[in-house]
């Protein structure tokens, strides 16, 4: 895998030239940020099990093969990882917060589509909440070291799936394909978490 040659010391002087942060500072939040990306990746794969689990056949079955369906609002994760560590480290970043700005309103139409759908799953119910409230977080940090760093932030999301599909196996296919974004982006922000802590040591 190629790996990104940067320059520390500049991305360390851009930091605290555009933000009130110290390079300290800088680097303990993207400490704090990684660490939540392991969080969200670990419950993100839990997510998507759970969710599965209870929509039935063909959902559960191990040769299922998803239609594709676009999510509105939100990017797929699909950048070859060459090109993705390519990207500067403000356009990985952007990509990031663009996505776990947009996630939280797409995990909530979900939920409500899943109380009507499966009211008794409480589990899945739960862990849809938990998964929005997560997005929520690491959006915040990500866009704190977006300013850190001097980009600027995306721009607010639209972040609905619209309105109600026309049938339920629609609304199961939907609610699949914004979970398992939610799993891609997850994985996607871990690794880029990890590649810019190297980059930011305490």
């Amino acid at each position: 895998m190629e790996v990104l040659t940067v320059d520390r010391a500049n991305l360390l002087s851009s930091a605290s030239s555009s933000s009130s942060l110290s390079q300290q500072e800088v680097a303990t939040k993207i400490k704090q940020t990684h660490r939540l990306t392991v969080l969200l990746k670990h419950c993100s794969e839990q997510l998507l099990a759970e969710y599965v689990c209870h929509q039935g056949e063909p959902f559960g079955s191990p040769d299922f093969q998803p239609p594709a369906m676009a999510v509105p609002g939100l990017a797929s994760p699909s950048v070859p990882p060459e090109a993705w560590l390519a990207l500067s480290d403000g356009k990985r970043l952007w990509h990031l917060a663009a996505a776990y700005a947009t996630l939280p309103g797409l995990l909530g139409s979900v939920l409500r589509q899943q109380a009507e759908l499966n009211p008794l799953a409480s589990e899945l119910h739960r862990q849809l909440e938990a998964a929005a409230h997560q997005c929520r977080g690491l959006a915040g940090n990500l866009e704190g070291i977006l300013g850190a760093l001097g980009v600027p932030g995306p721009p607010p999301p639209s972040s609905s799936l619209g309105g109600p599909p026309p049938s339920a196996f629609l609304a199961k296919l939907s609610g699949y394909h914004v979970c398992r974004l939610h799993r891609d982006w997850a994985m996607r922000s871990h690794e880029a978490l990890g590649l810019l802590r190297t980059k930011y040591p305490l």
